[in-house]
C-alpha cells in the first residue's frame, strides 16, 4: 500500500507562499493541506486554488493538525522566528525562507526547538537548486580552479521590490534581503563556514526620502579563516527601466582559475513595443501549469527528507552562520569599522 503523502501547511500567502504552495501542489508525495496568511483573503485564495481544505489567519490552527507534517515559513524576514520555533515544538518538519532569522539570539532560539523536538528543518536557500550553481559547486569541489582565493558577489534589484513589492521593507535592509542568498552560495562554493571579519559600508537617501527608513546599498567584505576574501553587494535602488528584477552575479577566483555566474537574463530576452526585459525563469517559473525550478525543487528536496529521514542538504547550523555574517555586516555599518563574525 502506497504511503499517505506528507501533509504540508504554508504560513504567508504573498509572493513565496504562493510559489511554495504551487510547489507542495506539484509534488506527488505532498498534499497542501492549508495556508494561513493575514489578512485571511489572501490564504483563502491560494488555499482555493490547490484545494487545500484549510485557509486562516491564526496560523497555530495548522499546528495543532494531525495531518500538517512539514510547515513552510515564507513570512517576512522579521516574522520567521515565532512561527519556527512553535511549528517545531508542535513537532513538524520545518522549511523556513531565508534568511533562518535576522539576529544570532533568533537563530539560536529556532535552532534549539528544533534539536529538542527532533524534526527535520532546512532553510530555502534555493539558488542550491539552480542548475549552473550546482555545477559551478562541483567543478570547485573537483579542484578545478584550485583552492578559493577570492570571491565578489552582487544581488541587485529595481526600486520596484522595496517600494512596491514589499510593505515591509524598512524592517529589512537590501543585505538581509538579497545577500542572504549570496553568503550562503560563496560559503558553500568556498567549502568555508569561518568568516571571522567584516567591513561593511553603505547608502541611504532615495529610499529614505520616499519614507522607507532602510539602506538604498551595502557593500561589505568578509574575510574568512582560509585567508579567502569576498565582497557582497546589495543594491535596491535600479531603475524599473532595468530590464530584469535581479541584476545577479557571482565570481570566485581560484589559484588557477576562475567561475563567474551571471544569472542577469536566464537566456530569455524578450522586447514589444513598450518594454525590452530579461523574465526571471530559474526559481520560480510556472512550466505548463506546474510550479517548477529551483524553489520547487528545494522543496521536494525537504519533502523527501521527510519521508525518507535524510538530513537536508543545507544544515540549519550554516544557516546560523549566514545569519552571523549578516549579522556583523549590520554592525559594521553602525560603527563605521571592521569587526569580527
Amino acid at each position: 500500500m502506497a504511503e499517505q503523502p506528507v501533509g504540508v501547511a504554508v504560513i504567508g500567502a504573498g509572493v513565496m507562499g504562493t510559489a511554495h504552495a504551487g510547489a507542495v501542489a506539484a509534488d506527488p508525495r505532498a498534499r497542501l493541506v492549508g495556508v494561513a496568511s493575514v489578512p485571511v483573503d489572501a490564504a483563502r485564495a491560494l488555499a482555493a486554488r490547490h484545494r487545500a481544505p484549510v485557509a486562516t489567519d491564526d496560523y497555530t490552527r495548522l499546528l495543532t493538525r494531525e495531518d500538517v507534517a512539514l510547515v513552510i515559513v515564507a513570512t517576512p524576514d522579521h516574522l520567521h522566528t515565532e512561527i519556527a520555533v512553535a511549528a517545531a515544538e508542535a513537532g513538524k518538519a520545518l522549511l523556513v525562507e531565508k534568511p533562518l532569522a535576522t539576529n544570532l539570539a533568533d537563530a539560536d532560539r529556532v535552532i534549539a526547538a528544533v534539536e529538542r523536538a527532533g524534526v527535520t528543518a532546512m532553510t530555502s536557500f534555493n539558488h542550491r537548486w539552480i542548475p549552473s550553481y550546482a555545477e559551478a559547486k562541483a567543478h570547485i569541489a573537483a579542484g578545478a580552479i584550485g583552492r578559493p582565493r577570492l570571491a565578489y558577489a552582487r544581488k541587485n534589484d529595481r526600486i520596484h521590490v522595496p517600494t512596491q513589492m514589499l510593505t515591509w521593507a524598512e524592517r529589512t535592509t537590501p543585505a538581509w534581503f538579497l545577500s542572504s542568498h549570496d553568503i550562503d552560495l560563496v560559503c558553500w562554493f568556498l567549502g568555508d563556514d569561518t568568516a571571522v571579519e567584516t567591513f561593511a559600508t553603505g547608502v541611504r537617501g532615495v529610499l529614505d526620502a520616499q519614507g522607507i527608513q532602510t539602506p538604498d546599498a551595502i557593500q561589505a567584505q568578509v574575510r574568512f579563516a582560509s585567508g579567502a576574501v569576498a565582497t557582497f553587494e546589495s543594491c535596491w535602488i535600479y531603475p524599473d527601466t532595468y530590464p530584469t528584477m535581479t541584476d545577479s552575479f557571482i565570481e570566485v577566483v581560484g589559484e588557477h582559475g576562475v567561475v563567474h555566474l551571471d544569472r542577469k537574463d536566464d537566456q530569455l530576452e524578450i522586447a514589444t513595443p513598450t518594454e525590452f526585459r530579461y523574465p526571471r525563469t530559474s526559481i520560480m517559473p510556472v512550466l505548463h501549469g506546474v510550479q517548477a525550478g529551483a524553489l520547487a525543487l528545494a522543496v521536494g528536496h525537504v519533502v523527501g527528507c521527510v519521508v525518507d529521514d535524510t538530513e537536508p542538504l543545507v544544515p540549519l547550523a550554516h544557516s546560523r552562520h549566514v545569519t552571523a555574517i549578516l549579522d556583523a555586516i549590520h554592525r559594521s555599518l553602525d560603527s563605521g569599522g571592521s569587526v569580527a563574525v
